[in-house]
This record gives structure tokens, C-alpha cells and sequence, in this order.
């Protein structure tokens, strides 16, 4: 799945490579009741760290579980090739040479079919036949080559010849707690402001969504939100959390505007005419869509000279995204249950009547 990921500055990289760095390479995760630091004579343990920084931690702790993963993997593969070698008392290059050769041969036809299936891609566009089918061969081989790796990978694991003993980190449920800055809508309609089937505190599905204007995948996942909204209505709230892209020029303004309208208690029918024309994001445009909605244009222009207010508002929501691990937007927590990207309807759903289901 794709999305935008943010740029991460360099003083972030630096903190997470310490962590990274700080955490033991043994069997077991690391020991949260561990002292991190000391500030003025103040400890601070990583299990604190960990409950204020949860989606940073899982992500450094997954990560650490993958680089394990894959060292396993890769040795297993040097170990699986020694053994063989010794058994055909040859060198190691010559008994992988030769086993994947057996295993990897391509026919004529998967080569005439497969130049047929990328004809048109730019790296064969302006080749040689003669250079076309070398490269298609090669594409093919190599291919061929990493399935037979990750079928001997499989068997060493079914045959426990291969145990990958470091337990895999479980994402957490992350709190995510709403606050009152948090624009909210209980329907698909952007007047749908006012709870209803369930109490504006205790709704069973909450779902706060960290998004941003420009951003092409947070524009694609509308009709997914508004299905959902409509199907659940009455067991659902819905929250947006700015979290404007540093490589999106226009987000954070966007994001000013829009919250000068929820100033008006029009925050959603802003929202909604940004997503409507997403490539009309100008100061202009702004004005433009107050007025389609009927905002007061003078308190509108006022709010948007001097957000300072808002630009705080913007800023926390930033920080409490970054807490809990987001990177890029759309990012979804699902009564604290992370998702990422341009989701599909059946993907919410999923998770919306699993939780409806444990309630």
C-alpha cells in the first residue's frame, strides 16, 4: 500500500538511531523497567518513555524484529549451501551456482510472453531485441532465483531446521485520547455535528484520522469514510487531526483555513470544498470556499492573517501523531488500533466490527 511518507528531520533520525543502538541484540525484548536517562537528578525509565512514545517504540522494536528476521534468513541460506557443498564435496559458489540452475530454467515461451507483458515499459521501449530479451531472461532468472530461496527458507522453518527465536513485537492499542480542538462528525453529511444514537463521550467506534489537504491518498479515502460514516451512524464518531506534510507547501495553510471555518462552525463543509478541489489550495481559493459556505468573510480573513491560536493547535497535533508513530498521512486509529494508508471500505470494516464485536 502506498502513501506519503514524511521527511524525517535530522534530529529525529538521530534520537531513533540511538534507541535503535541503546536496545540489546539477545532474545528478549528489552527490559522496560531500565533507566533511560537523567535530567537535573530526574530518572526517566523506557517504560515511561515507551507509554508516552508508543507508536515510535513498536516501530523501533519492529524494525529491530525484521533486521533479526532477515540476518536469520540470510544465514540459514549460507549454512543451507555449505551443507549441500559438503555433501557434493564441491565449493559453496558451485553447489548455489548449480542448484539454481537446475531450479531456475526458463522456457522460450516465458520469455516471448513475458516480452509480450512489458512491451511497453520505458526500460525496454528504445532496446535491441537481442537486449530486450537478455533483460527479460535476467528478470525472469532472478525472479525464479528468490522463490527458490524463500521455498528452502519455508522448509527450513517447517522442518525446524530454522527457528527465529526473538518474539515478534504486537502492535499496541494506542490512547488516543479526543480533546476539545478535535473537530468531530457522527454521519457522512457535513452537518452530521451532533451526536446521535451514541453519547458525544462514549460512542462505541472512534476513529481519528491524522490528515493533511495536498495529500493525494488522504483525497482517496473519502468515499471509504463517508460509506462508513453512513453504515455506522449512530455507533460512530469520526475526528480529523492536522498533520500537514512538510513537503506539501500548501498543507499547513490549509489547515489554517480550515480551522478559521471550524471558528464558525463550519469546519466540515471547509474540509469538504478543499477535498472537492484539491488542486485550488491558494489564498484565493480560501476565500473563495468561505464564501461558498457562507462564512463571515471579514472574521474569516482575520482569523487566517493571525492564526497564532491555531498554529498551536496545528503544532500539537503534529507532536501527538509523531507519539504515536505517524509518518505519513492518511493514519487511522480505529479505537486505538493503527492503520495506514488509502484504506479501502473492507479494511475499516474489518476492523469496526471486530471492535463492535468485543463490545
Amino acid at each position: 500500500m502506498t502513501m506519503i511518507i514524511r521527511m524525517a528531520q535530522a534530529g529525529k533520525s538521530l534520537v531513533l538511531g540511538g534507541l535503535l543502538a541503546a536496545f540489546t541484540l539477545g532474545a528478549t525484548p528489552l527490559l522496560h523497567a531500565e533507566q533511560a536517562f537523567k535530567i537535573y537528578g530526574k530518572a526517566y525509565t523506557v517504560e515511561e518513555l515507551s507509554k508516552e512514545n508508543q507508536g515510535q517504540f513498536f516501530d523501533v522494536e519492529s524494525k529491530k524484529f525484521e533486521l533479526i528476521s532477515n540476518l536469520a534468513r540470510d544465514r540459514y541460506l549460507e549454512a543451507f549451501f555449505a551443507k549441500l557443498a559438503e555433501k557434493d564435496k564441491v565449493s559453496v559458489e558451485k553447489a548455489k551456482t548449480d542448484y539454481l540452475d537446475a531450479k531456475t530454467k526458463v522456457s522460450d515461451s516465458d520469455v516471448k510472453e513475458n516480452l509480450e507483458k512489458f512491451k511497453d515499459y520505458p526500460q525496454l521501449k528504445d532496446r535491441s531485441d537481442v537486449d530486450k530479451k537478455k533483460l527479460i531472461l535476467d528478470y525472469l532468472q532472478k525472479t525464479k532465483a528468490q522463490e527458490v530461496f524463500e521455498g528452502i527458507i519455508a522448509e527450513g522453518i517447517a522442518k525446524k531446521n530454522l527457528e527465529i527465536q526473538y518474539p515478534e513485537p504486537k502492535e499496541p492499542v494506542y490512547k488516543v485520547s479526543v480533546v476539545d480542538s478535535d473537530p468531530v462528525k457522527y454521519g457522512p453529511n457535513a452537518k452530521d455535528t451532533k451526536p446521535t444514537g451514541c453519547n458525544a463521550n462514549a460512542c462505541p467506534i472512534t476513529i481519528v484520522e491524522y490528515s493533511e489537504f495536498q495529500c493525494p491518498f488522504c483525497e482517496r479515502v473519502q468515499p471509504a469514510s463517508k460509506r462508513i460514516l453512513k453504515e455506522y451512524q449512530g455507533k460512530i464518531r469520526w475526528i480529523v487531526r492536522d498533520f500537514p506534510l512538510g513537503f506539501h507547501n500548501r498543507a499547513r495553510p490549509a489547515a489554517i483555513a480550515a480551522r478559521c471555518a471550524k471558528d464558525q462552525g463550519k469546519y466540515w463543509e471547509m474540509y469538504e470544498e478543499m477535498f472537492k478541489n484539491q488542486k485550488g489550495l491558494s489564498d484565493a481559493d480560501f476565500k473563495k470556499y468561505a464564501s461558498n459556505i457562507k462564512l463571515d468573510g471579514k472574521k474569516f480573513d482575520d482569523c487566517v492573517a493571525k492564526p497564532n491560536k491555531i498554529v498551536e493547535v496545528i503544532d500539537t497535533n503534529m507532536k501527538s501523531g509523531e507519539k504515536l508513530g505517524v509518518t505519513g498521512t492518511p493514519a487511522f486509529f480505529i479505537n486505538g488500533r493503527r492503520l495506514s494508508g488509502a484504506l479501502p471500505y473492507e479494511e475499516f470494516k474489518k476492523v469496526i466490527d471486530s471492535e463492535l464485536a468485543g463490545k
